[in-house]
This record gives C-alpha cells, structure tokens and sequence, in this order.
C-alpha cells in the first residue's frame, strides 16, 4: 500500500471512529504518547530528554483510567492510528486534583515529573482548570493525536469533524485547551477561536484556550 493510500484509508477511518474502552488504554495510551512527544508544554512541565516518552505514557495511563474512561466518550480509528479523547460536560469535575489528591498521587506524579520538574506539572495543573470557562456546560476536547507518520494528511481533522456530532447533537458548545500553535489552524477550520491565551508560568510555553459555539443538531 503506498503513502496516499494508506492516508486516504485513515482519512476514511477516522470519520467513522468507534468507542474505546479499558481494553484498549495501553494502546490509547502508545498512540497519545507518539503524538505528544513533540508537545512543546508537556516537554516544558515533564520530565526531559529520554525519560520523556515514558513520563507522558505514565501521564496518560493515569488520565485515561482516573480521568476518562469512565465517561464513555474516548474514540479511536482504524488500527489506533487516532484518536479523540473527550469529558461531556457531566466529567468536568474529573479535571479537579486538589492537594489531597495530589498527595495520593505523588508516586504517579514523579514519574511523569520527577522532583526537579513537579513544579512545573502541578503550576500546568493548576493553570489549566484556572482558565477552564466554568460555565456554559460544554464539552472538552481531553486529547487528540495522530500516529506521527499521518500527520498532516487530514487523519486528525477528519476524527474530529467526527466526534465533535456528539456536542452537536446535544446542541452544547465545546472547548479545549491547544499545547502546540501548530494546531491552531485545524481547529479553526472545525470552528474554534481563541478566546485566552495563558503560561502556566513566566518561562512556560503559551497554552491558548479555545471555544466552539453551539450548533443546532
């Protein structure tokens, strides 16, 4: 199968993705990891270098199995070359890790972070639900990642266009939070804008917090 073809299938894929489940988190969590490795925010507040891929893949297994699958709205393509993570606006709450929890999670914690960095992964923590609009009820967009060699071939907005028919269909709005300026225009194109722009800290990568008014079903 050459380059387009295998492009044009996962293009197709994705516009029909299916439900994930617990089964499939290792492999979620494989995929997530390759699409964010290059995430200039989560290079800036995790662990640096090498030990980078296994801190987001420690990163992701918690938020899928603590954060997520639980609400039911976890979608993936073809053989997990995408995916779209979402909370309808009833797991919002699932984004909250007060100090307690935190302390109850500190072994996971600095194995995404270690000591040097956990400043810098709870000042993220702390800054994304800072800046997340409390109201209207929306839904959020958790993660959305492409297998690095089908980037750019229209795999992740085609997954996207797809699953955003739920917030659609509940006629809600949508929001998300965009690590990596590169994929600001592909979320503009499904109906996005910007609407703050915010560090976690000073000498932090800019994060952009984006909505998506609601449309009628």
């Amino acid at each position: 199968m050459d380059t387009h073809e295998a492009a044009y299938n996962a293009r197709l894929a994705a516009t029909t993705p299916r439900k994930a489940d617990a089964t499939d988190i290792p492999a979620l969590s494989k995929l997530l990891t390759s699409a964010f490795v290059e995430d200039p925010v989560m290079a800036w507040g995790f662990r640096e270098g090498g030990a980078l891929p296994g801190a987001l893949k420690a990163y992701f297994d918690f938020s899928l199995k603590d954060q997520c699958v639980r609400h039911d709205a976890m979608y993936v393509a073809g053989d997990m070359q995408a995916a779209a993570v979402w909370l309808p606006p009833s797991g919002l709450g699932s984004l909250s890790l007060p100090m307690w929890r935190m302390l109850i999670l500190l072994p996971t914690l600095l194995k995404i972070s270690g000591w040097s960095r956990m400043g810098r992964a709870m000042a993220m923590g702390e800054a994304l639900e800072k800046h997340h609009p409390p109201e209207p009820p929306h839904w959020y967009l958790f993660f959305l990642g492409v297998t690095p060699e089908l980037r750019g071939k229209g795999v992740g907005s085609a997954i996207l266009e797809a699953t955003l028919k739920r917030a659609d269909d509940d006629g809600m709005p949508a929001y998300l939070d965009n690590s990596n300026p590169k994929n600001t225009r592909l979320y503009e194109r499904a109906g996005f804008r910007v609407v703050t722009e915010y560090h976690a800290r000073k000498d932090a990568p800019q994060i952009l917090g984006m909505w998506r008014d609601a449309r009628k079903p």
